[in-house]
C-alpha cells in the first residue's frame, strides 16, 4: 500500500536544499520497518536557517543534539527553526503509522510540535545524545532502528488500508460518501478511525493527499492554469489557489520563489 505515496517536501528538492543552504542525507527503512517509516534523513545545514514542511499527512521525529521532538499533524505549512549551524536527524512515518509506536491521541497533538520525552518517558534514554555521540549516519539510522523496534506494538485496520489505498491511488480527489461504500463502514466509523491513525478526520486527510500532488505539479510545471487546476480535481482555477492560500498560506508564486534557489533563478546550469 505505501508504494502509491511518495511524500513530497519542497525543501528538500534540489533548489529547496540550495535555497536554503542545505545538504541531505536519505535512506529508506527496510525489513520489519519497511512500509512503516518512509525514511531516515540528515540535514547539515551550513548556518541558521528556517526549516519549512508542508502538510503531506505523515508524523516526523525531528532530533537535533538537544532534543527530539515528535511532528503532530499538520494542516498548514509549519517552519521547524534551525538555530545552529550542523546536523539534524529525522524520521519519517508513513501516514497512519506512528500509532504502532506511542498510545497517544494524535487528533490532540495537531499543529505541535511535542518533546518525545514528555511521550515516551521510560523509552526515551536520551535518543539525540545516543544519536550525537556517532558522527556515522548509517550508525545513526542503526540506532534509531533499534530505539524503534523496541517500542513497535503493530496497531492495523483493514478499512483504514483499505481506505489509505484507494485515497493514495485517486491522490485525494474521491468523495467521502463513495470511499465509505468502497470500504464497507460508515462515513462516521471511517472518520473516527482517520482520526485514530492520522489526527486528521476524513475530509482532511484526503484534502491533504490531494494538495500534496497538487504542489508536486505545481512545482514542477510553474504555472497554475485552469486546465491543470481541472485535471488535480478541482472546480476551476480559483478553488485552487484558495484551498492552496488556506493550507499553504502563501500563493502559489510565492510558493515558488520560496523554494527556489537564488542560483537557479540567476539561470546558470
Amino acid at each position: 500500500m505505501s508504494h502509491f505515496y511518495q511524500p513530497f517536501q519542497p525543501t528538500l528538492t534540489k533548489t529547496g536544499l540550495v535555497k536554503f543552504g542545505l545538504s541531505l542525507k536519505q535512506i529508506p527503512a527496510s525489513g520489519k520497518l519497511k512500509g512503516i517509516v518512509y525514511s531516515y534523513l540528515q540535514i547539515t545545514a551550513k548556518k541558521p536557517t528556517p526549516y519549512f514542511v508542508i502538510p503531506d499527512g505523515t508524523q516526523s521525529i525531528f532530533i537535533s543534539p538537544v532534543s527530539a521532538k515528535l511532528g503532530g499533524p499538520h494542516s498548514k505549512l509549519f517552519n521547524v527553526q534551525l538555530f545552529q549551524p550542523g546536523q539534524y536527524f529525522g524520521i519519517r512515518f508513513y501516514p497512519g503509522m506512528m500509532t504502532n509506536f506511542i498510545n497517544v491521541a494524535l487528533s490532540e497533538m495537531t499543529e505541535q510540535l511535542i518533546n518525545i520525552q514528555d511521550l515516551l518517558p521510560s523509552a526515551y534514554h536520551s535518543l539525540s545524545e545516543q544519536i550525537f555521540q556517532t558522527s556515522s549516519f548509517q550508525k545513526r539510522v542503526s540506532i534509531c532502528e533499534e530505539w524503534l523496534l523496541k517500542l513497535i506494538k503493530p496497531k492495523s485496520s483493514e478499512k483504514f488500508n483499505h481506505a489509505l489505498s484507494s485515497i493514495y491511488q485517486c491522490r485525494g480527489d474521491k468523495r467521502i460518501s463513495s470511499l465509505s461504500t468502497d470500504v464497507g463502514c460508515s462515513s462516521r466509523h471511517l472518520n473516527r478511525l482517520f482520526q485514530m491513525y492520522t489526527g486528521l478526520n476524513t475530509k482532511q486527510f484526503m484534502q491533504t493527499i490531494r494538495l500534496q500532488y497538487a504542489s508536486q505539479q505545481l512545482f514542477r510545471l510553474k504555472n497554475t492554469s485552469p486546465d491543470l487546476a481541472l485535471s488535480l480535481g478541482y472546480f476551476d482555477q480559483s478553488h485552487l489557489l484558495n484551498d492552496f492560500k488556506k493550507h499553504f498560506l502563501i500563493s502559489p508564486y510565492e510558493f515558488f520563489e520560496r523554494f527556489r534557489s537564488d542560483f537557479y533563478n540567476s539561470g546558470n546550469p
